[in-house]
């Protein structure tokens, strides 16, 4: 399945040398798509969630500090990607026959142009978050600034190509990101210990064991186990394909590289290993919450 989107020829040819350099095959097809969403999630978290707050919500707003206000416009950028990275793997993963593989090769250097839209979206609002991150560490805090850094290197280094089949499907994790912010939206709103926040930390809770936790968990265990024969296959069972936009059958790369193998998985482990600390949080923040509300109702 092509990218929907095509890319300008100049941005391409620009990008191109550097693309080479560093290993980064499918770049060139996509580069258009990461400016686009780059710019995006600046232009939502710089003007349109501040403008779109005051309205709608302009006692809270306004009368947030600079640190909450900071905090707010980012879970509103937050929201908006994961809600159209949610989607739109799930629709790749519905319409795009092209990705289904069979071999270990096609599901570790595997590429389709869809797929590689919505992997240029994820690396535009990832180097977005870690601009963020990194401008504002002492106010974020440390995990954020990491989680930031892990999506940018493993969505970057998916442009060799690497990965891609995998990381389709592991973007299903970022199903449960909209109700981390709407959850964060409540407190904000005065609405902690709230009915409407219980459900969604209900479902919070769910949607993050089960596609965080124990989902994220098996990718990460597949993905390995391919990774482990890659990097075991002797060289003469290595398959040479070759590459066209204009084909379906988009399989590049055929080189398993130590260090490359290293990168994913001390990523994927640094994230399983966040993913596990912000699970235990929002237990504790579920309890305490659910605490206040009963001490609320029998205190009337």
């Amino acid at each position: 399945m092509l990218d929907p989107i095509p890319v300008p020829p100049l941005l391409r040819d620009a990008i191109q040398p550097l693309a080479t350099r560093l290993h980064l095959l499918t770049l060139p097809l996509h580069i258009h798509e990461i400016v686009l969403s780059y710019a995006l999630y600046n232009l939502i978290d710089t003007v349109l969630a501040p403008l779109i707050s005051r309205r709608l919500f302009p006692n809270h707003y306004r009368a947030f500090s600079r640190r909450t206000q900071l905090q707010w416009n980012m879970h509103v950028t937050s929201l908006v990607n994961s809600t159209f990275i949610s989607l739109a793997a799930i629709y790749v993963l519905y319409a795009d026959v092209d990705r289904l593989s069979d071999t270990w090769e096609q599901r570790m250097w595997g590429y389709t142009g869809a797929g590689g839209m919505v992997q240029a979206f994820g690396a535009g609002f990832f180097i977005w978050d870690l601009q963020i991150c990194a401008a504002n560490v002492k106010t974020l805090g440390v995990p954020d600034l990491v989680h930031a850094l892990m999506g940018f290197i493993i969505s970057f280094l998916g442009f060799r190509p690497f990965g891609l089949f995998y990381g389709i499907q592991y973007a299903l994790v970022e199903l449960s990101t909209p109700f981390v912010n709407f959850h964060w939206f409540l407190n904000k709103l005065n609405k902690a210990g709230s009915t409407l926040q219980l459900v969604n930390g209900m479902i919070l809770i769910t949607v993050f064991g089960c596609c965080r936790l124990l989902w994220g968990s098996y990718m990460t265990k597949t993905f390995f186990g391919d990774v482990w024969t890659a990097l075991h296959a002797p060289r003469s069972s290595w398959t040479t394909y070759n590459y066209s936009p204009t084909q379906k059958p988009l399989v590049l790369q055929h080189h398993a590289e130590w260090w490359v193998g290293i990168v994913f998985l001390a990523t994927h482990t640094v994230v399983m290993s966040l993913s596990i600390f912000w699970f235990g949080k929002m237990i504790a923040t579920m309890r305490r919450h659910y605490a206040a509300s009963n001490g609320k109702r029998k205190a009337k």
